[in-house]
């Protein structure tokens, strides 16, 4: 069967989505992944054949919806598992509620859980709909695993050892202005499904500003202080790091780096830093030491992953736990949580030990696959179907070239100004996916094969300028 891996954010989705098409292909399916344009957006037009599209979310809105319908009546089957994963509050109910809706999940054939944290709040939240929801794990999560060691085992770039400083101050950095987030979220309903979030929103700005403070200080404090090690700041995919830069100045062991995932870092750092942060849930099954850097505790503050980490209140209490990394007893420091660490990390993620996630998933799609009859695959037709498309493209784009030429060149003879209306999204998202060359694909894929020590028969071929098929080779 065909199947489609549509990715939003590569920095976040790439490595997890390539391991299901690694695996889906590995059975002899055929898989296009990248970015949506090549992925998701010809499935819903109808120029892809039937197949499996997995989607990053269920966000209720109607352009989510609106894809779904348009999936559904080409005839595609629809799987989705939300990439944000919810797993850093006590409660999961609230984000059920946000990112899900009866109409989102009525639209998707089945929904993948990262564990019982997730999967248990969404069947009783959408009780009509709890047979769809499949408790899997999340392929991302494979590669926290230690079976993956081998994956990360690359030459290391630094000769110093070096702490890693996890940013997630998505308000006050963000390569959009907290002024379009409103808009947008208040656009797709958010608040109308969550009264208390937009003033939550303003609350956690002005939090998130006071602590981005903190962390800098701290970050240059560092720098003096031990010179024997470097200090890598790793932004979230949606900070802007031209921002990181201008604030944190020149120092010569600081490094703003978003380079690949944060996986790699995390594996060859001694130490995480963070406040709140989903990356302390993957140093915890990585078995890397974390410290949550609190120098103004908060309620606002997410108690789940500090909850995994060692914790300094202020700069002389996060300056000694580095310096017992350098003394040899970090890992005594680390006993104190791991009792509570492990308990966190079995209720909220399905797949830390045992099959992998991907393997589980790809096993669902094949049921999919026989319930719904989905046609057999063929990687010639889908580049035969992607050349038609692709000479179309370039036929409307020409054709609105000139269009756009013939009237400049009228207002310029009538001296006409006509006001362009403002057809670009509300948020820039470029950033979100830059690209995606073939040398980076072969990379991950060999990587992958050394990890798992499967999956040397599959061939990968360029679809679009940034999608791929992968396929198994015929024997």
């Amino acid at each position: 069967m065909n199947i489609y891996l549509p990715i939003e954010v590569k920095a976040r989705e790439l490595e997890g989505k390539m391991l299901l098409a690694l695996e889906a292909a590995g059975r002899g399916h055929t898989v296009v992944i990248g970015k949506k344009q090549d992925t998701l957006n010809l499935a819903k037009a109808g120029n892809l054949p039937p197949g499996i599209v997995h989607d990053k979310s269920l966000t209720p809105g109607e352009y989510k919806i609106r894809n779904f319908e348009q999936l559904k009546q080409h005839g595609h089957v629809i799987t989705a598992q939300d990439e944000e994963s919810g797993l850093l509050d006590e409660s999961f109910d609230k984000f059920a509620k946000q990112r899900f809706s009866e109409d989102t999940i009525s639209l998707t054939d089945q929904v993948f859980a990262w564990g019982d944290h997730d999967a248990s709040s969404l069947k009783k939240i959408y009780p009509e709909y709890a047979g769809r929801i499949i408790k899997t794990g999340s392929p991302r999560v494979d590669f926290w695993r230690t079976e993956f060691a081998p994956y990360f085992s690359i030459e290391k770039e630094r000769r110093k050892p070096f702490l890693l400083v996890a940013s997630n101050f998505g308000f006050p950095i963000d390569e959009n202005p907290f002024w379009n987030k409103v808009a947008r979220l208040r656009g797709a309903g958010y608040f109308d499904r969550d009264p208390e979030m937009e003033q939550f929103m303003y609350e956690n700005s002005a939090y998130q500003y006071r602590l981005l403070y903190y962390f800098i200080e701290a970050v240059r404090k560092l720098s003096a202080d031990f010179p024997e090690m470097d200090i890598l700041v790793r932004p979230h995919p949606v900070e802007s790091i031209d921002a990181w830069n201008k604030l944190m100045g020149d120092y010569s062991n600081v490094f703003i780096e978003r380079k690949g995932t944060i996986s790699r870092l995390i594996r060859n750092s001694f130490l995480l830093m963070h406040n709140g942060c989903t990356s302390a849930l993957e140093a915890s099954v990585s078995k890397t030491p974390r410290v949550a850097y609190r120098p103004i505790p908060h309620a606002i503050e997410r108690e789940i992953p500090n909850e995994t980490s060692i914790h300094a209140f202020s700069y002389p209490e996060l300056k000694d736990t580095i310096q017992s990394y350098f003394d040899g007893n970090l890992s005594e420091k680390m006993e104190d949580v791991a009792q509570k660490t492990n308990q966190i990390i079995s209720g909220r993620l399905a797949n830390t030990s045992g099959r992998f996630a991907a393997e589980e998933i790809v096993d669902q799609w094949e049921k999919l696959q026989t319930t719904n009859e989905l046609p057999e695959s063929d990687h010639q037709e889908l580049l035969r179907i992607y050349r038609e498309v692709s000479k179309k493209r370039k036929r409307k784009q020409m054709i609105q070239g000139l269009k756009v030429k013939a009237v400049n060149f009228r207002n310029l003879f009538t001296g006409q100004k006509r006001d362009q209306p403002n057809r670009g999204n509300l948020l820039k998202t470029s950033h979100k996916f830059p690209y995606l060359n073939m040398g980076e694909v072969t990379e991950i894929k060999m990587n992958i094969r050394k990890a798992t020590g499967k999956y040397g028969e599959i061939s990968t071929v360029q679809f679009g300028e940034n999608s791929y098929i992968l396929f198994k080779n015929k024997t």
